[in-house]
Parts: C-alpha cells; structure tokens; sequence
C-alpha cells in the first residue's frame, strides 16, 4: 500500500515538474538581454531578419548537417540570395551579434510563442520583416517560412514536405526551398509594394496618400505595336476572391509544382531567351519598380513559350562582368546586356507618377530587328498601386500577343 501511494505521489510529482519548467523557460526567454541598435541609415529598400531554425528528431544519421551548422548555412546562403534581388537589405550576421551578445538559443526558443524572439531581435535591429525559416522532421522533411510584417503584424507562411520517395533526394532539397520563396513572394508582394512605397515617399519627403476606397477595378491603358490597333479595356467587375486551399490541397500544389520544376531541369528548353529588366524609375521608387517588374516576370513564366532568364542568372552575370544593374534600361544597354547573356528578346519599361495617377508602361523588343513587338501599360489612383499587380497578368498578355491562353 505504501508502495501504491509513492507511486501515486510521483506521478502528480512529475506534471508539476513539467509546468515548473514551462514557467522558468518562459521566463529565461522573457528576461533575455538584448541592445538595440541605432536606427541604420533611411533606404527604400526592405529591411529583413532572417532566422533558420531546426526543429524534430529524424532517424539517427539523417541530418548531413548538425542543428548548428544547417542553421548559420541556411542563414547565410538566405542572406545572399536575397541581397542578390536588389530589394531587399538584409540584417547582418554582425548586428544580431550586437543585439544579443554570446547568447545562444535553441530552434524551440525562436519559435516559441509564434516566433516571439525573432520578432524581438527584428525590433531591435529596425527590421521591416522578419524571415523565418525552419527545418523539420515529421513524417519526412519538411521545410517552412514565415514571414512577419513588423510594422503591422501581418503574417504569411507556406510549407512543403518531401514525400518518401524524395526524401534523400539532394535536387529535391534544393528545389523545396526555391518554391516556398516563390510562394512566399506571390503571397506578400502586395504587402511588400506598400510598405516600399511607403518608405520610398518617407525617404523623398513626399506626403503620403490618404486611404481611399477602392474602384472596382482601374483603368488599364494597353496598346500593342503601331501596325495594330490598340485594345481597349475599361473598368470590369470586381475579382472574385480566390479559394482558401486546404493544408491538403496546398501540399498537393506543392509537390505538382516540385515535380514539374525537377522534369524541367532535366529537359532541353526550346524558344526565344527572355530577358526582363528592373522598371525605370525614380531612385526612391527603385524598389517599387523591382516588385512590379518580378510580378510581371513571373506572370510570363506562366505563359511559357520563353526561356526566361531569371533574376538569380541576371545578378550572377551582372557580378560576374562587375556590372551594376540597377538604372541599365535604356535600349542600347537592354540589346548589349541581352546579346551578352545570348537573349533573343528582351522587356524594358518605367514607373511613374503624374500627379494623383501611377503608371507602369512596358515594351517587349526583339534584340536582331531591334524592333517592337509589342507595347502594354497599366494605370491606378495613387494609393491604389496594389491594382497594378492584380492586372500583371493583363500586361503580361499584352507584352505576349498570338500566345494561346
């Protein structure tokens, strides 16, 4: 009987432990010491902290890199990729050094409390965004980011996991991640167009605009070459709102689209090389005119009919030949660039504000006739510039006349 009740004892011991433990981590994570930092220097670009965690327990030998290692890999090969983009300014190793001194913290406590350390350090190093990128194993690999808007809180994810069958396949690893960024991207460039050109307008001293309510959909202004009449297109009803897909479906849409990304690469590319370069703009708008030039980019990806030469293969040749490839839009350095990457076509175009009213134009070009192929613009109220990605999928058709839809 005495037995019974020890046993008794430590089995309502053992929950009490649990809790106990729960609190002084809770505590510990709350207490962290941290220095911010001075404000960094007024920019257009879109600050960012980036975070790679590992998290689960795979099979003994799975992970080909330790925790520790994977995570300031991850960190780092993040950190370049973006900075390539030209969008974004990345948070150095340097100043979250400074920020937290030695202090070192495992994947559960970044994520802790939906990534509340994270978001603390992004505060104190004057981050817009906070990336977080996490490793782990369930039922197979699976990789995931978030990504936090620090100024009002909005929060974007995606995640995919690798089925057994690809589960030590290195291309497969690879690939995973370059989707979830794509998806990631597509799921916040709205987010990212405001607060660009919110910090744009901040850095050239420029009012910002009152919130307005929304037309049903704005004016687009297209036009193909002279040769053709232009195609008019005036207000229409408003977009249905897309289906939430379920976690499901979206797992479904993921590996589709890691299939077709793996078979890609493995087959030989048949038509015209595609170059798409960054909008001509003002230089506080620079960033602005990046987000719309990678949408539209993006939108000509879908048609196919190209082999588009992507943003990663631009900047690799730009840093290659020490060339600088913001501001090269004008067309005698679009055919030169173009030749010199072995392009057939290239995509110039601008930004600009004419008093209330933003405008993106865009020309298509065919670098051995140098001439015109075809011409598309869209048009919105300022402070409706969300508008212009909803219809890239129009300028892109525009840019693409005689494409089967």
């Amino acid at each position: 009987m005495k037995k019974d009740k020890n046993f008794s004892r430590k089995i309502l011991f053992y929950p009490v432990l649990l809790i106990a433990a729960y609190y002084l981590c809770s505590c510990s994570l709350a207490q962290v010491k941290m220095n911010p930092l001075p404000p960094p220097p007024p920019t257009a670009k879109l600050r960012v902290h980036v975070v790679a965690v590992t998290t689960g327990t795979p099979p003994q030998g799975f992970w080909d890199m330790t925790p520790e290692k994977y995570d300031a890999w991850m960190t780092g090969n993040t950190t370049k990729m973006l900075s390539k983009l030209g969008m974004y300014d990345v948070v150095p190793a340097a100043d979250v050094k400074k920020v937290l001194g030695e202090s070192r913290f495992a994947g559960w406590e970044w994520k802790r409390d939906n990534w509340a350390l994270a978001k603390d350090v992004a505060q104190a190093v004057h981050a817009d965004y906070v990336l977080c990128l996490e490793r782990s194993w369930k039922l197979s690999l699976q990789q995931e980011m978030t990504l936090f808007n620090m100024h009002t809180g909005m929060q974007f994810s995606t995640s995919g996991y690798l089925t057994q069958s690809r589960t030590n396949d290195e291309r497969a690893r690879a690939e995973i991640v370059r989707i979830n960024y794509q998806t990631l991207f597509r799921e916040a460039k709205g987010d990212f167009l405001r607060i660009a050109l919110q910090k744009g307008r901040l850095l050239s001293g420029e009012k910002q605009p009152e919130a307005t309510a929304r037309a049903p959909k704005p004016v687009q202004e297209p036009s193909t070459v002279a040769e053709k009449p232009a195609e008019n297109v005036t207000q229409g009803e408003v977009k249905p709102k897309e289906k939430q897909l379920t976690i499901a479906e979206k797992q479904q849409a993921f590996e589709k689209e890691l299939e077709k990304a793996i078979s890609e690469k493995d087959k030989k590319h048949t038509g015209s090389r595609l170059v798409v370069y960054d909008f001509d703009t003002l230089e506080h708008l620079k960033v602005v005119g990046m987000i719309l030039t990678e949408s539209l980019r993006e939108e000509l990806h879908k048609l196919g009919g190209f082999v588009l030469i992507s943003r990663e293969n631009m900047s690799q040749f730009m840093e290659e030949r020490k060339l600088q490839e913001s501001g090269l839009v004008n067309e005698k350095q679009a055919i030169k660039l173009g030749e010199w990457m072995a392009a057939n076509e290239a995509v110039t175009g601008k930004v600009a504000v004419i008093g209330s009213v933003s405008i993106v134009q865009a020309k298509r070009i065919d670098l051995t006739t140098l001439g015109t192929i075809a011409l598309g613009s869209l048009k919105c109220k300022t402070g409706e510039e969300d508008s212009l990605l909803e219809n890239m999928p129009e300028l892109a058709r525009l840019l693409t006349p005689g494409k089967n839809r």
